[in-house]
């Protein structure tokens, strides 16, 4: 089974080429840049390409006999600061570079593509009322240019798979936690792990919802080689801790951290149901203490800095 990853020199690109590797599959990596020289296993063709342009994908696709995509890369953290002025090049890889890998998985007749989606197309949690929000609730409000794209995405997605006979599957992922993760866990967990301060863009009391990098990873791994998908979508997601929770568990093992709030923040969708990808796929997710002392440690030592233990 030939899988090209998208992205794959990305944050989460990189754990699942890795992942892909370990479970035997013949991967093609496929991004813009080549990843860090630690992160690339030598059996691993790389493919410098932009998915902005139909004709490197296809290319890739057509040269490397691929059979299905997973579909991870994006104009992401740039686009969640709401300074952000690179706009247009937002939307060439975002609408236009996402559609070409549904259109080259069409035109080549590709057993599945798996798309990287978003809980950030939910937008806030009180836009749902105390019910679960699960693969059938319908996206109401998202709180961002993000995931308002990718919004779009899904929509793209869906109307390939109709017309064309297609299977896209899309994941619906949580924010990930990690090691050189640059979304908010960057401030809250790998700050303190080098001694500096921490903040967290959330209230304390309220709860986030969140899933580590190696179990996102581990989820596109097995939708990606399953011989058979049951559904179209699934959720991405882990456990939804409050702020304290998360700060209680980084000043356990950095006593001396220092953790600040937003605490007027208006609280995002958190009260995910990942239900279906658990049973599905027999999914395994790390406990909110695995997550949160992984990314300390990995940040300490990259940085040259000894791990913490209780």
């Amino acid at each position: 089974m030939k899988i090209m990853v998208v992205g794959s020199s990305g944050y989460i690109g990189r754990h699942v080429v890795k992942s892909l590797v370990a479970q035997g599959a013949d991967v093609v990596a496929f991004d813009v840049a080549p990843a860090p020289a630690t992160w690339s296993p030598p059996a691993v063709p790389f493919i410098q390409g932009n998915m902005a342009h139909l004709e490197e994908v296809m290319n890739a696709v057509i040269d490397h006999g691929v059979q299905r995509i997973v579909a991870l890369g994006y104009f992401m953290t740039p686009l969640l600061a709401p300074d952000c002025r690179d706009l247009l090049n937002a939307a060439r890889v975002n609408i236009l570079g996402v559609t070409h890998l549904f259109e080259a998985a069409r035109l080549a007749r590709l057993d599945r593509v798996v798309f990287a989606s978003t809980v950030g197309t939910f937008g806030y949690q009180d836009g749902y009322g105390p019910e679960p929000i699960t693969e059938a609730t319908e996206s109401r409000a998202p709180k961002s240019l993000y995931g308002l794209m990718k919004l779009l995405n899904n929509g793209l997605a869906e109307r390939y798979a109709k017309t064309f006979g297609m299977q896209i599957v899309k994941v619906h992922s949580a924010a990930v936690i990690g090691p050189g993760n640059t979304a908010f866990s960057r401030q809250m967990i790998q700050q303190p792990a080098l001694g500096r301060p921490g903040h967290a863009n959330w209230p304390s009391g309220a709860p986030r919802n969140i899933v580590g990098v190696a179990d996102i990873a581990q989820l596109y791994t097995k939708i990606a080689l399953a011989g058979k998908v049951m559904h179209d979508t699934y959720m991405g997601t882990g456990p939804a801790p409050t702020g304290r929770e998360i700060a209680d568990i980084v000043i356990k093992y950095l006593p001396e951290a220092d953790i600040t709030f937003d605490e007027k923040a208006r609280v995002p969708a958190w009260n995910f149901d990942n239900s279906r990808a658990v049973k599905e796929f027999g999914w395994k997710i790390q406990s909110l203490q695995e997550m949160v002392l992984d990314e300390i440690n990995g940040t300490r030592q990259a940085a040259g800095l000894a791990s913490v233990t209780i």
